[in-house]
């Protein structure tokens, strides 16, 4: 069960293999990003981690920052108010 999408109390989901593969980038890279808070509160459906569906913009806006601009995760927390 990698790239899954499922529905839960009505809201999308998707695994963070799914993530990865819709952003061309590696699923370790984005657990990082994912333990640290910037992608919301995950569920863990079949010992896979989903993420909401509306955090994708969150993820493109880490990637650029983090990926393409080159600012350390911790400091995209900070710019981005994640505790």
């Amino acid at each position: 069960m990698k790239h899954v999408r499922v529905t839960i109390e009505g809201e999308e989901h998707i695994s963070l293999e799914g993530v990865a593969e819709c952003y061309e980038c590696e699923v370790t890279w984005l657990v990082e990003v994912y333990n640290l808070g910037l992608l919301g509160p995950g569920r863990i459906v079949e010992e896979t981690v989903v993420i909401q569906s509306q955090m994708l913009d969150r993820v493109a806006e880490v990637i650029r920052m983090s990926v393409y601009q080159g600012i350390d995760l911790a400091v995209v927390a900070a710019v981005l108010d994640i505790d």
